[in-house]
């Protein structure tokens, strides 16, 4: 963390922990390692610290339990839901899914494809393989 990479260390921390969380390597439901830990290892302040934990918080990667400690959530939750981020995602990605289906269908039968519409299907694409493993997991499995 000592490396300057152009944006404010509390932010770099942040992304570092996030990606460990998405990735696994810090599981979900497990404790993020402790403040002075990551002081230690990432040679940041407690303030820095502070910070990357409040934005991870306010973006549901992570939720504090008085006098236990930081757990990990993945996927994100936000705190004033009671439901899982996937919980409202999955529909929206199915209907996604859906609609990119319908609009190949379309196009495949003769249907006059504009730029824009290979475009989107494109981003669709791009968008849909740069989701987390475990999220396409979910979407399969509710198939």
């Amino acid at each position: 963390m000592t490396e300057f990479r152009g944006q404010p260390a509390y932010l770099q921390l942040a992304d570092d922990l996030r990606e460990r969380i998405r990735s696994g390597e810090i599981p979900d439901g497990t404790p993020l390692p402790s403040a002075q830990d990551l002081i230690t290892s990432s040679g940041a302040s407690s303030t820095v610290v502070k910070n990357a934990v409040s934005l991870l918080r306010a973006e549901g990667y992570v939720v504090g339990h008085q006098g236990k400690g930081v757990f990990a959530q993945f996927p994100p939750r936000l705190a004033d839901h009671s439901r899982g981020a996937a919980d409202w995602a999955l529909p929206l990605l199915q209907a996604g899914m859906e609609v990119e289906a319908a609009l190949r269908e379309t196009l495949g039968k003769g249907g006059a494809g504009t730029a824009h519409s290979e475009a989107a299907l494109d981003r669709w694409q791009a968008a849909f393989a740069d989701l987390p493993a475990s999220v396409k997991d979910r979407l399969a499995k509710s198939q």
